[in-house]
């Protein structure tokens, strides 16, 4: 049973959650030493639909 692997749904979304939590916790991170000003909402639409690519492409190569 420990061989199994995890549902390709499942590896997708868990990729795509952790990408989208490590570039949002950079982000933040820049924007409070200062080093970039307030971003708009676009550029965060834009880094979700990024780590969701991400999260596909790595759910897809993972299965090859």
């Amino acid at each position: 049973m420990g061989n199994r692997k995890p549902n390709l749904i499942t590896t997708i979304g868990l990729y795509s959650g952790g990408v989208l939590l490590v570039i949002f916790a950079i982000l933040l991170l820049l924007q409070a030493t200062g080093l970039i000003p307030a971003v708009s909402s676009t550029v965060y639409i834009a880094l979700v639909l990024l780590a969701i690519g991400c999260g596909v492409l790595y759910g897809i190569g993972n299965r090859a």
